[in-house]
């Protein structure tokens, strides 16, 4: 399995409109962020979309994307969830060559599932509510199917479990990936972004499901502390509780560079004591592919 960060930056993105600090000026080009998502690439081929925000058609562009099977969504802000028009390109064959009534259907995919939680489902039926109406003529509509599961579903020979969070006051759900190897061993991706909370109860989720957990991807916005986004400090320390192989921080703003956040985990590392078995601690980045 493989997870490719399509995007690490907060809703703002990096650059921001207007600014000219030192990180948007930046000529890192792991400083240069795209809205917070990620694509998963599973053992059995599936292709699993982690939220769809407003540069979702870039993304899918500038990272050859011609297959999505399915989509994950964490919660409804914008910033996860207003490209989702875009995957009508994804729901539908189009070939201009094909011209018999009979060989276009037989052409046509099945609805895209969506998995996410109840209260998101509602908000993607308020929003997108064009896309459950029938449509007579021109433009089309992304075909689309949701799905609120509460516990874990199999979607192909992958497991997925909803993991519950909260951001700020709105509920959100984290995602736990696995899947069993040819030795038997469990191995999972654990993806938790936008959270300023973590039940007991859903890290044990995380625990009881995962078998080896390899990369924990996990929300940390920022140094100074934030009313609905873990700081990199709680990010690091949620980490601890949780265990996993690599951790990797991601939704950051542009307060920081790339190379100042990797200084700053390391100035903390001492002090998260719950973390020195990791093998690195690190901010993700756009373009990062990571694997187990």
């Amino acid at each position: 399995m493989k997870l490719l960060f399509l995007g690490t930056g907060t809703s703002h993105g990096i650059p921001v409109i207007g600014c000219d600090c030192k990180v948007c000026n930046s000529s890192d080009s792991r400083d240069k962020r795209y809205r917070c998502s990620a694509y998963v690439t599973t053992n059995d081929n599936k292709h699993i979309l982690i939220d769809c925000g407003p540069e979702f058609r870039m993304q899918a562009l500038e990272n050859h994307i011609k297959e999505v099977d399915a989509v994950l969504l964490t919660h409804s802000h914008a910033d996860h969830l207003h490209g989702l028009d875009d995957l009508r390109i994804f729901s539908t064959v189009f070939s201009h060559a094909v011209t018999n009534p009979k060989a276009i259907e037989q052409m046509k995919k099945p609805p895209i599932p969506i998995y996410t939680n109840a209260n998101t489902l509602k908000d993607v039926e308020n929003r997108f509510d064009y896309i459950f109406r029938p449509v007579r003529q021109g433009g089309g509509v992304a075909k689309i199917q949701l799905f609120a599961p509460e516990t874990t579903f199999d979607y192909g020979k992958t497991k997925i479990t909803p993991i519950p969070m909260m951001h700020g006051t709105l509920n959100d759900v984290g995602w736990l990936l696995t899947e069993t190897d040819d030795k038997g061993e469990k191995k999972s991706i654990a993806y938790l972004t936008d959270l300023n909370y973590i039940a007991d109860s859903s890290i044990k989720l995380i625990k009881d499901n995962c078998g080896k957990l390899v990369h924990l991807v996990i929300d940390g916005l920022r140094i100074k502390e934030h009313s609905t986004h873990f700081s990199i400090l709680e990010a690091m320390q949620c980490a601890a509780k949780i265990g996993a192989e690599h951790v990797w921080l991601t939704h950051l703003t542009h307060a920081h560079s790339h190379e100042e956040i990797i200084d700053y985990i390391n100035r903390q590392l001492p002090n998260v004591p719950g973390l020195k078995n990791c093998k690195s601690v690190l901010p993700a980045y756009d373009k990062l592919e990571i694997e187990i």
